[in-house]
């Protein structure tokens, strides 16, 4: 009997230390991460008692404000869906998602450098306030994303080059924050996905945008010049896979940089099977794909292949941008910046600064080198290319009166329905200020529906509208 009593004694002992270590846990370990879980709604429903900062452009429109109800502040985003998915919600039934959730520490007032001010507010008698976030977005060039996308799946990105601020951010379908109480249920079941923010998280083949990756490796080991010949007869066997160009065009004899202007995917083909997998793969993760995006609002990160399971067929693929190669619109955009920025990306941001209600800054974005994807020299000679690209080649439709533009279209075969249209480029190509990535899904070719769209965000982020 004694030693069944010592038993559950030491039972009982070793439960209570179970129990005590999870309470440890739960309220010292895990509460920030459990207090910022967008499925939290007890956490949530404490924090809409608070007067959330407000979320403004940079040119100060704002996104998302508040609406007093009862004892709650409910959120308004005056803008409706042009910002969306990326924006988010705050709600009090679904959560947080997008900037919302993201910088709910700092749009709640519960970020350290707010503490100290809201606790002499609270002794003062005002209210609790969570600090204004400010992005890096221009309105302007937003709405003109916005409306040359118009009713078309897929997604813009527009980038400055020389800082990573992001200009513009827009994908289609999306939705209104405003009735997402009475549209929850049909946004989940929309086959569109409006809730899916496609310029981060979308992932598709590349086409001909990918050749300015194989070009930049090319260049720079010296595989190839702009002047280097080359002769197409219409079609290029690699591997027992026969490369065509599109329309069965055969161009005949040519230069590296003719290649280049009128996408030839037969020249990119030799050239990519010359430079081999294992080159390629690494100057693609030189641009950033595959990597992580270095932000807080994540994405997903394209796919290059194993280049230890490609075979000569697979590369030549790859080459002009097919094969199993997977990229997202910001992976595209972050590529044209690079090479805008001389080789430099520059790490993405769009939070560029927070604010206390004062008007006061409490933090500031500082620009800074994400990684050096290629030299100067390289990034000067595929500028130059792309700059024929728009003014002789197939991106003419991107062509700005007065500007040189740069550029690259891109036409991705896929599996099911038409292509895809892709366009990347910036402008002016001398000083640039803006770089764009395009795609519409199913849409057709680049330089026919996504060159347009890239243009009409470049001129506005130049004045030119």
């Amino acid at each position: 009997m004694e030693r069944c009593t010592r038993r559950l004694f030491w039972f009982f002992v070793v439960l209570f230390l179970l129990l005590t270590g999870q309470l440890a846990y739960v309220q010292v370990f895990a509460a920030p991460r459990l207090n910022t879980d967008p499925s939290n709604t007890r956490a949530i429903e404490e924090q809409m008692r608070v007067e959330r900062g407000l979320i403004l452009s940079r040119d100060g429109v704002e996104l998302a404000r508040n609406v007093k109800e009862g004892m709650y502040f409910l959120r308004s985003y005056p803008q409706e869906g042009l910002a969306e998915p990326w924006l988010g919600y705050n709600s009090l039934r679904y959560g947080r998602a997008g900037v919302e959730r993201v910088y709910n520490t700092e749009l709640a007032g519960e970020m350290d450098a707010l503490r100290i001010r809201n606790l002499l507010d609270i002794i003062t008698g005002k209210p609790k306030r969570g600090a204004d976030v400010v992005l890096s977005l221009d309105w302007e060039i937003q709405r003109a994303a916005v409306e040359a996308l118009g009713d078309r799946t897929g997604a813009v990105v527009a980038l400055d080059p020389a800082t990573g601020a992001v200009l513009a951010c827009t994908s289609y379908p999306r939705y209104d924050p405003n009735s997402l109480e009475q549209d929850w249920e049909r946004l989940i079941a929309d086959p569109g996905r409006p809730l899916f923010d496609r310029a981060t998280g979308g992932l598709y083949p590349p086409g001909s945008v990918f050749k300015m990756v194989v070009a930049a490796a090319a260049l720079q080991e010296g595989k190839v010049t702009v002047d280097s010949q080359f002769d197409d007869t219409g079609s290029y066997v690699a591997g027992g896979y026969e490369v065509a160009n599109f329309g069965d065009q055969s161009y005949g004899v040519h230069d590296f940089a003719e290649a280049t202007i009128s996408s030839i995917n037969t020249t990119y083909a030799k050239v990519g099977v010359d430079v081999g997998a294992t080159t390629l793969a690494r100057y693609a993760g030189a641009f950033g794909l595959g990597e992580s995006l270095p932000w807080a609002l994540g994405g997903k990160t394209g796919v290059f292949p194993d280049p230890g399971t490609m075979d000569t067929a697979h590369v030549a693929q790859v080459s002009f941008g097919q094969g199993q190669l997977l990229v997202s619109p910001f992976e595209m955009a972050l590529v044209a910046s690079g090479i805008a920025n001389g080789g430099r990306i520059m790490a993405p941001y769009l939070v560029e600064e927070i604010r206390d209600y004062r008007g006061s800054v409490i933090e500031k974005t500082r620009p800074r080198v994400w990684r050096q994807a290629i030299s100067e020299d390289t990034a000067a000679v595929l500028k130059d290319l792309m700059v024929r690209v728009v003014a002789e080649g197939t991106g003419t439709n991107a062509a700005i009166s007065g500007v040189n533009v740069a550029g690259k279209t891109g036409t991705a075969e896929v599996d099911e329905g038409e292509t895809h249209a892709w366009f990347i480029g910036f402008a002016p190509a001398e000083a640039p200020r803006v770089a764009v990535a395009v795609i519409v899904e199913n849409a057709g070719t680049g330089g026919a529906i996504a060159a347009p769209v890239a243009k009409r965000v470049m001129e506005t982020a130049l004045g030119r509208r």
